[in-house]
């Protein structure tokens, strides 16, 4: 199967030729590693901490949210999930970015969208996120991150 790369191309920086990234619901616009960092919006996790008195006794519970760090994406086009962000060295990876589009496209003018591999067909449109052929996700992961 041959994918239709004709528009495959970073609508920030122009760049062709590495793996891209589009809206979970949309096909455009599509954005590279390097330009996702750069308008990554910030995630946190919520803590349910036990408040207990002096002796020690749990007299209620409170949420607390903290930030997790800024992401940068690796070469197998992942990060970090905000899954278990105590647990460093068990934390699962996620290929879906949480990026901020209001300078690139007035309707996500909203702030953080979720982001999935531009995975192109032959028609040039987009698999799905579970459902592209193996082959052509093949061919997104052998594509250089940068």
């Amino acid at each position: 199967m041959k994918n239709n790369t004709n528009n495959y191309v970073c609508a920030v920086c122009g760049r062709r030729e590495i793996k891209l990234w589009r809206p979970y619901m949309g096909t455009v616009p599509l954005i590279c590693a390097t330009c996702a960092e750069k308008r990554q919006s910030l995630r946190v996790y919520r803590e349910t901490v036990s408040l207990n008195d002096v002796e020690g006794n749990t007299i209620g519970k409170t949420n607390i949210n903290f930030p997790l760090p800024k992401w940068k994406v690796n070469e197998d086009g992942a990060i970090p999930s905000p899954v278990r962000p105590h647990y460093e060295e068990s934390r699962p990876m996620t290929k879906r970015l949480l990026v901020n589009l209001s300078d690139v496209a007035r309707e996500y003018s909203s702030g953080a969208m979720d982001m999935i591999p531009a995975i192109p067909d032959e028609n040039g449109f987009f698999w799905g996120i579970t459902s592209a052929p193996k082959d052509s996700v093949e061919w997104w992961k052998n594509l250089p991150t940068r």
